[in-house]
């Protein structure tokens, strides 16, 4: 073993919240090695939001540049009747200094996030490697890996799993896995000339009874990227009885749209901690895995990470910088989590009570719904 592979912090997980741990200890000082499991990367997913917590973070880690070249900026959400395509209500999605919303295809923004991995010599990406088993006691870490029928050991002081909703360090740890919420998110893009110009430069939610639906644009605006929301049934939607009853453009994109697949919407457990064995960390999804009711899946994740490198530099002891970690994120993530579950009850109101939401919510100015939001948004690490 190199003496750089005795220093290099283990990542387990190549996704978004492991290529941005690994970006953000290496421009923190630190070595690190990622092993992801599979051995070419996918454009899996669609479109995925990023607001101003995340693209501050972005930028310390030299990649914003990269991330907004294939994106598209936003400033509000409109949210509307899916059945009317009645306005409801316009949300700024912006932080209050200004600081802007991007909206983009999830595989453009790992495929910056890789190239700068990529190029980083601290780095080292190792594809093709599966985690067999993990412990993590008395202050160390030990990793059991496999690549190409052979399996190896790595031991440090510390090791971060960001390995996902179904994470298998999780797994090896004997902690209870992410549960299914009962909900899935079948997603859908269409060429923008197919859609109509009223969704193609802007974030609206349209909102019914049991389910909603998410439009915008990614690939820089080429295409449209439209998540279904709704309850897990047997079969995914098709046909008319996708897009009928729904405003014309909604309905019309629907009709037009090319179906991707079906994501279950999972649920990490609410007490789950961040730190195990005063050892491994969790990142992401692997550690606080919920729906996407506040659009907050990625950003979490590139928080943590930085959060995560920082908390290293500023405490020698590596035990005592994964409790400063931990301490950090778990409050924003438990406020995180109890909005989530605000916008998945209000966002799926059945008629007559969807009448007085939307009231309600005709009555407020845009800058009180942003207030709603300023403890998300404004977030500095």
């Amino acid at each position: 073993m190199t003496e750089r592979s005795r220093s290099a912090i283990p990542i387990v997980g190549a996704g978004i919240g492991g290529l941005a741990v690994g970006l953000a200890l290496a421009r923190a000082g630190f070595d690190a090695d990622i092993f992801e499991r599979t051995t070419r990367f996918e454009e899996v997913g669609a479109g995925i939001q990023l607001s101003a917590n995340a693209l501050l973070v972005l930028e310390r880690l030299g990649v914003f540049g990269l991330v907004c070249s294939a994106s598209t900026a936003a400033e509000a959400v409109t949210l509307r009747d899916a059945r009317s395509g009645k306005a409801i209500a316009h949300v700024p999605v912006t932080s209050r200094e200004g600081s802007g919303y991007l909206v983009l295809h999830r595989a453009d923004l790992h495929r910056a996030l890789a190239e700068a991995v990529a190029s980083e010599p601290r780095l080292e990406l190792h594809t093709g490697v599966e985690l067999t088993g993990l412990s993590a006691d008395g202050g160390r870490a030990v990793l059991r890996l496999k690549r190409d029928g052979r399996e190896f050991e790595r031991a440090h002081p510390i090791a971060i799993a960001a390995d996902g909703a179904r994470s298998a360090a999780v797994s090896s740890l004997g902690l209870a896995p992410a549960r299914p919420t009962g909900r899935v998110a079948d997603r859908f893009v269409v060429d923008q000339g197919a859609a109509s110009p009223a969704l193609a430069a802007s974030i609206e939610a349209w909102l019914s009874s049991g389910r909603h639906i998410v439009t915008y644009p990614v690939r820089g605006g080429r295409l449209l990227n439209i998540v279904v929301i709704g309850p897990d049934k047997t079969e995914p939607p098709s046909g008319e009885a996708l897009w009928s009853g729904l405003a014309a453009p909604l309905g019309e994109a629907l009709r037009r749209a090319r179906y991707l697949g079906r994501w279950p919407l999972l649920s990490a457990p609410a007490k789950r901690r961040l730190v195990h064995g005063g050892a491994l960390a969790l990142v992401g999804d692997a550690g606080h895995a919920m729906p996407p009711f506040a659009a907050q899946g990625a950003a979490m994740a590139i928080e943590d990470a930085y959060v995560l490198a920082q908390s290293l530099c500023l405490e020698p002891d590596p035990r005592l910088a994964l409790r400063r970690y931990e301490a950090e994120r778990l409050p924003r993530l438990a406020r995180l989590r109890s909005r989530v579950a605000f916008h998945r009850f209000v966002y799926h109101l059945p008629r007559p009570f969807s009448f007085a939401r939307d009231a309600v919510l005709a009555m407020r100015s845009p800058s009180s719904l942003r207030d709603d939001l300023a403890w998300l948004y404004d977030w500095r690490p």
